[in-house]
């Protein structure tokens, strides 16, 4: 058992409540940080104390026994959580699980690109590179020896480049497709959209011309949206919890290989990626009052006033019960 100190706040934890996804009575929330105050029997290599980071599937009906982040304590496996450096403040590792596991199922589990540290002089796209799955795609595809492609707003270049994009594109030049394809001399192999969107999708097919194209995406997209010479790659990163999943008016059949190796690369983060500087967390903002504070943070998500950023909650700030209604008019 983990006493929560900080979660972070990710898409999916407003849409499960607008969408209607989340049941009443159960609890939202993915990513968190926290300190184990409880190991069962059969845990080795833990201990009361141990500052952990891992996330838990928010929204799962309260009868299943499994409870969102959004809570002062949370259960989760011990392979599918994992210590981080003193370095890091529990606020900025609480923004790496769920987007970091996410960006590795599609580069490393999926698309096949060796594992960090590496020098594979490979060329990726990374469309939307400002996101949380964006910024750590760039950073874990460069830590692979990848030569890294991004599209971001012209704002955002620096900070990108600086997490090892090699060239930034602004998103909404009109000639960027055009330019992707000049500078990968219409050979572009690999890429990963992170919004997956109909209108990126077609975008980020209109650069990947080899006739063995692979393409993640972390939304559904129709196969017809998809052409035949591509292979697209849909991340669900709820596979990391070995069972069946429910989502997008579809059944996911459970994926052990999926939480194999997401506990196999958890393992490479904490003792290898993050204490190297390999993989950085996302900048945080912080919205005071704990709990109390949801409702802000989700509109905020909702208007698109969430930019290369993750908000974060201290729990400890909580200073009354929170009940966010699936009716509510966020």
């Amino acid at each position: 058992m983990i006493k929560v100190t900080h979660v972070a706040q990710n898409p999916t934890d407003w849409k499960s409540l607008h969408f209607r996804a989340a049941k009443p009575g159960s609890i939202v929330g993915c990513d968190f940080a926290g300190e184990v105050v409880e190991i069962g029997e059969e845990v080795i290599g833990y201990r009361k104390g141990d500052r952990v980071v891992g996330c838990v599937p928010g929204g799962i009906p309260y009868e299943l026994g499994m409870r969102g982040a959004y809570s002062e304590y949370v259960v989760q496996q011990a392979s599918l959580v994992f210590r981080y450096p003193s370095t890091i403040s529990p606020e900025s590792a609480s923004t790496i699980p769920l987007a970091c596991i996410t960006a590795v199922l599609g580069l490393f589990h999926e698309m096949h690109l060796p594992l960090p540290p590496s020098n594979c002089q490979i060329s990726i796209l990374i469309w939307s590179g400002s996101t949380s799955v964006g910024q750590y795609a760039i950073q874990l595809a460069k830590a692979s020896g990848c030569f890294v492609i991004t599209t971001a707003s012209i704002h955002q270049h620096t900070y990108l480049k600086q997490l090892g994009a090699d060239v930034c594109f602004d998103y909404k030049d009109p000639n960027v497709i055009e330019k992707i394809n000049q500078i990968t001399e219409n050979n572009l192999l690999y890429a990963f959209d992170c919004i997956s969107t109909k209108e990126t999708i077609k975008q980020v097919c209109s650069t990947l011309t080899n006739q063995n194209s692979q393409v993640a995406t972390i939304l559904p997209i129709p196969s017809n949206e998809i052409p035949s010479h591509i292979k697209e790659h849909f991340i669900l990163m709820y596979s990391i919890y070995g069972y069946e999943i429910n989502a997008f008016r579809k059944v996911f059949p459970a994926k052990p290989q999926d939480k194999e190796f997401a506990e196999n690369f958890y393992k490479l983060l904490s003792t290898t990626l993050l204490p190297q500087g390999f993989v950085k967390p996302n900048r945080v903002t912080k919205i005071s009052g704990g709990l109390n504070g949801v409702e802000e943070g989700f509109k905020r998500m909702m208007d698109n006033k969430i930019s290369a950023e993750k908000i974060v909650y201290t729990i400890d700030e909580t200073t009354k019960p929170t009940n966010l209604k699936i009716n509510s008019n966020l």
